[in-house]
């Protein structure tokens, strides 16, 4: 997973981590942690649900479409990516940090991906072959709920 990891960020930020400017990956799965420019990411690459049986009702209540539930419903595992530093980001600062998150997620997709969340706006993306496009955008949070 560490190349996996190593890979997507080249692809979506353009380098590698740099060890000289104190950037670092430390996997630890299920947990990673990317330190880059000044930014703290942690992953988490778990193989439950994302959402405990027990919620499982009230969470389906949250989706309107059939399509945002079945992802809801069937989904085996998930990964997040949370922003852990800066901790309290002004909105630019923060539209910079979703833009990398974003870009870093869709170099994580791959053939299981059955949905996008972003918990920020509570909206659910199913699947399909825009999801990498729109993560990849300038607005990912605005283009990844245009289908």
């Amino acid at each position: 997973m560490d190349e996996r990891i190593h890979s997507a960020i080249v692809r979506a930020w353009g380098r590698d981590v740099r060890e000289d400017l104190n950037e670092h990956v430390v996997n630890k799965p299920p947990i990673c942690f990317v330190k880059f420019e000044g930014v703290i990411l942690m992953l988490s690459n778990v193989a439950k649900p994302y959402c405990p049986a027990e919620y499982l009702e009230q969470a389906l209540a949250a989706f309107p479409e059939a399509e945002q539930k079945a992802v809801a419903r069937d989904h085996k595992a998930f990964l997040t990516i949370d922003l852990l530093n800066p901790k309290d980001p002004g909105w630019a600062k923060k539209r910079d940090c979703y833009r990398r998150m974003s870009r870093l997620a869709a170099e994580l997709l791959d053939d299981n991906c059955m949905g996008v969340y972003l918990p920020e706006t509570g909206y659910m993306r199913p699947y399909d072959e825009e999801v990498a496009r729109a993560l990849r955008s300038d607005r990912p949070l605005k283009e990844i709920e245009r289908r």
